[in-house]
């Protein structure tokens, strides 16, 4: 009796380490494959947010001329977006908005530097507002859709001035990627920007999730790339900036941007090659919100970059025989 009690406890000990080291494999399945891969896949399937999803509003508030379009990005994906003309504008401004938001972000000042003579492109990113697509990438992919705009401009409505890009956050990364392929971004205006994919994953997954680099991070930046197709030194904003070269470009950063530091943009700022480089820091703005913070401050620093490196409205219409 003794030997078979002793043989079922050892059976029973057996059974419960066999179960034992199954959740022990399952949680670390989870833990360090699991979590990074529904990361991934909820970063690369990202859409607007609900409010930003509906077009309920349109410059038509801000008393401003616009008509809508429809155009296709570099990869043929269905794009959507407002025009908004200016006669004689000196330059053409394409509004690049950032993950989740939709061309309602860009609009108040859009229609603002319309209103100075400056006409604009706003649309909305691949699976964003009302556009089409099955990916979104923090950029990359979106390089595509800022080169679809530019070319939009220049072949469907015959916009022969330079083309500049004012963008936020993730449109920061599409609209450098872009200019870094095409020499048909003459410009750009980059609000709250980061310096490449991997660094901004391991800083969100820190910052927001308290997540460590190592796996959990760099596991995330592995399946998106896997995902996407790209490599580290495709989406790194300092290889951009040179390939960009010296063409003038205005950098903004809000000083109290916990996503994306000043020291981002400042280094961005001292990487760049340009001549025609500027930086500003709106104190007190957070990430993406320097123009609602100090919508004047904003407003002149733009102003003053845009008229000092493509004239003012005024000055092309007195020049026009």
């Amino acid at each position: 009796m003794k030997a078979a009690a002793a043989t079922a406890k050892k059976s029973a000990w057996r059974w419960v380490k066999r179960v034992l080291i199954g959740l022990g494999v399952l949680i670390f399945l989870i833990v360090f494959l699991g979590i990074p891969y529904l990361i991934s896949w909820f970063l690369t399937h990202a859409r607007s947010r609900p409010s930003d999803r509906v077009m309920n509003i349109t410059p038509e508030k801000y008393e401003a001329a616009y008509r809508k379009v429809n155009f296709k990005s570099a990869d043929g994906t269905s794009l959507a977006g407002w025009w908004l003309p200016a006669e004689n504008s000196p330059a053409a401004i394409i509004y690049c908005h950032g993950l989740f938001r939709s061309r309602l972000e860009l609009l108040e000042r859009a229609t603002h530097f319309q209103k100075m003579g400056y006409a604009g492109l706003l649309f909305d990113f691949r699976r964003h507002g009302e556009s089409e697509g099955e990916l979104t990438s923090a950029g990359f992919l979106e390089r595509w859709d800022v080169l679809g705009a530019a070319r939009f401009l220049r072949d469907s409505l015959n916009v022969q001035q330079p083309l500049v890009a004012c963008a936020v956050s993730m449109g920061t990364a599409a609209a450098m990627l872009a200019a870094a392929e095409t020499p048909e971004i003459a410009g750009l205006i980059l609000d709250s920007s980061f310096l490449s994919f991997d660094y901004i994953i391991a800083h969100d997954a820190k910052v927001q999730l308290g997540l460590p680099r190592f796996p959990i991070a760099d596991e995330i930046i592995l399946f998106t790339k896997w995902r996407i197709g790209f490599d580290s030194g495709q989406f790194d904003m300092r290889n951009a900036l040179v390939k960009i070269g010296d063409r003038p470009i205005l950098f903004i950063a809000g000083g109290a941007d916990v996503r994306m530091p000043p020291e981002i943009s400042q280094q961005l700022y001292r990487h760049s090659p340009s001549t025609r480089k500027k930086i500003i820091i709106v104190d007190g703005a957070t990430h993406g919100a320097a123009f609602a913070a100090k919508p004047e401050l904003y407003e002149q620093a733009v102003a003053e970059f845009l008229q000092a490196n493509f004239g003012s409205s005024a000055a092309r219409h007195s020049s026009t025989p």
